[in-house]
């Protein structure tokens, strides 16, 4: 069993590895989120008054304001898009691949475990009606299962 308590003990270390590096760079994204949005916000501003400003006196008010609005909005796109480009699947692909590993190993024993119960449970029912027989079937595989249990310790 120390197989198995080794194998969750490592899936419990990758999987908060993993969420604590998902939440790091979530959190990092937000806060560079909120910060590019304030400095936007007053660069838009103070950029949008001079630029209408300037394109009043060679177009309509109406179109100096869409055209404007226009530009922000591409802006706004840009700083998504460098914002998602910033993943956290790189970083965490070793601890997946570790935690995977062990999931597998885990599923092994416990396949091996359920054939060792069968051929355990097979050798008592046949113990009825070979007595003798059925002795040695019975004692294989619990020998086998306490020499594992020793070599694992």
């Amino acid at each position: 069993m120390s197989r198995l308590s080794k194998n969750l003990v490592t899936i419990y270390r990758t999987e908060r590895l993993i969420t604590r590096r998902r939440l790091a760079v979530v959190q990092q994204q937000t806060i560079l989120m909120g910060i590019a949005g304030i400095l936007v916000l007053l660069a838009v501003v103070l950029l949008n008054v001079s630029l209408f400003l300037a394109l009043q006196n060679s177009m309509s008010p109406a179109s100096a304001a869409a055209l404007l609005a226009f530009g922000n909005l591409v802006f706004a796109g840009f700083l998504v898009l460098i914002a998602r480009r910033n993943t956290v699947e790189e970083e965490v692909a070793p601890a997946v691949e570790v935690r995977d590993m062990a999931i597998a190993d885990i599923e092994d024993e416990l396949e091996e475990m359920t054939a060792e119960a069968r051929e355990v449970v097979q050798a008592v029912k046949s113990i009825g009606s070979n007595p003798l027989g059925s002795a040695a079937t019975l004692l294989v595989p619990l020998i086998n299962m306490l020499i594992k249990s020793r070599n694992e310790k």
